[in-house]
């Protein structure tokens, strides 16, 4: 995974110093898009929105939203990104890195369950097809990654009523790296 985030970047930068795109100054740009996950588990949704400022070719914002694969979760992230080409029609390179939130835990007499939150990382190639003068259909794909901690406690049990303690007795830690390969479309303005 390092390899494939420094080769994006590299890409980047490269890209970077060989045109410039003519944009005088920083401006606002939005995007929302929508993704199918692809991995070890079923294919699941992402749905993301985008804010941020475009200049000369870059574009730097921050992000949200929801991630269903395996376990649902609020990814928040840093996007940045990189037009390779000065054109309406462009490809792109895009690195995205952030907290992932986990949003279920559980609860009865006996049993808990608490989530703690982990990382959330993603990066890609993608082809931007302007369809009007500042809005934009985006298409990309890439690979995408979340982690995040499971701790399960259960009360202590005695062998006379009232046979549970108020007592947690942490039982299981798990962690958990999800991988996957992800295909977006969205709309940019």
């Amino acid at each position: 995974m390092k390899k494939v985030i420094v080769s994006l970047v590299f890409i980047m930068i490269c890209t970077g110093f060989n045109h410039t795109i003519a944009q005088e100054s920083p401006a606002y740009s939005g995007m929302f898009n929508v993704g199918i996950l692809y991995g070890s588990n079923k294919s699941k949704i992402q749905a993301q929105t985008i804010h941020g400022l475009q200049y000369r070719g870059w574009f730097a914002g921050v992000g949200g939203g929801i991630d269903d694969y395996f376990q649902q979760s609020i990814p928040i992230f840093l996007d940045v990104r990189k037009s390779i080409l000065n054109k309406p029609n462009m490809p792109f390179v895009y690195v995205d890195g952030g907290i992932n939130l986990v949003t279920k835990g559980t609860k009865d007499d006996w049993r808990k369950v608490e989530m703690k939150p982990g990382v959330f990382y993603e990066g890609g190639l993608g082809y931007k097809i302007a369809l009007a003068e500042k809005l934009a259909l985006n298409l990309a794909a890439g690979y995408s990654a979340k982690t995040y901690t499971q701790n399960t406690f259960f009360k202590r049990t005695i062998p006379t009523p009232p046979y549970f303690t108020e007592d947690w007795t942490h039982s299981n830690k798990e962690d958990f790296n999800l991988q996957r390969f992800v295909m977006k479309i969205g709309l940019q303005f």
